[in-house]
């Protein structure tokens, strides 16, 4: 699914419709009788999908385990947790505020967060887009117990104030995150399949610098596995081949054939 942050659209109608949606979903029509229709319940279901908390088709909503999660909270302190939870995995929320984090940030402003959205993560998105998509997601996050949220007024630009426990809590969170997509830039063409996934475990960049592994003190070894995707349609015969070789499956001074 391409990346369209969530914008126009407020975190009490992503917890509506979550209500309206418990048990077998909800048809369409009545979310847009009881919510009324338009633009607001349209960006409101992008947002819930986005953020991979519903499915859905042109007749029916219905959560995912993830919405079932955050749906049927407990209380309070339960809903936050499963609220950041959700904001932590979806890549531009999450991609920004780790960044923050390792930048040893206190402050992320509306400028900071679009510099990383469309330079560092290119998510090709219009700039009325990122402006507004910015305020949701300081919303959110405010509404999960990552920061609390700042408009911004006389000249200064709205911001998320980071919570002093911010890093612990990702810490915390971080083994329980959904599994996310590749970040892509929507901007490519449909055609450009080609993909590189690695599943690796929490704390793996520590493991492979050998810092505090049991492989470090002669223990037991360290098992990386890495899956890789490659579309070789539109490769040279040359490139494919250094492809093979490099991977060892085919033997120094073999030549592939046309």
């Amino acid at each position: 699914m391409a990346i369209l942050l969530p914008y126009r659209t407020d975190p009490r109608l992503l917890f509506q419709v979550l209500e309206y949606a418990k048990g077998r979903g909800v048809d369409r029509s009545v979310l847009e009788a009881r919510l009324g229709g338009g633009e607001p319940l349209r960006e409101t279901l992008n947002a819930l999908e986005q953020l991979g908390l519903i499915e859905r088709d042109d007749a029916e909503v219905r959560l995912t385990e993830i919405g079932r999660r955050l749906a049927y909270a407990t209380d309070a302190a339960e809903r936050r947790r499963e609220l950041a939870r959700v904001v932590l995995s979806y890549p531009p929320y999450g991609g920004a505020i780790e960044r923050a984090l390792r930048e040893g940030l206190s402050v992320m402003d509306g400028p900071w967060v679009e510099r990383v959205w469309q330079v560092e993560l290119r998510l090709g998105q219009p700039r009325n887009r990122v402006e507004e998509a910015r305020t949701f997601f300081f919303k959110l996050a405010e509404e999960a117990g990552l920061g609390v949220f700042r408009r911004g007024v006389r000249g200064q630009p709205s911001r998320l104030v980071l919570a002093p426990a911010l890093e612990e809590q990702v810490r915390v969170l971080r083994p329980l995150l959904a599994r996310a997509e590749p970040l892509r830039d929507v901007s490519e063409e449909a055609g450009e399949e080609q993909t590189e996934h690695a599943e690796v475990q929490s704390e793996m960049s520590r493991r492979l610098a050998g810092e505090g592994t049991s492989e470090a003190a002669g223990r037991v070894p360290v098992t990386v596995t890495m899956t890789v995707t490659v579309d070789l349609t539109m490769w040279e015969l040359e490139k494919i081949e250094a492809f093979l070789r490099l991977l060892g499956l085919v033997p120094e001074g073999v030549r592939l054939s046309r």
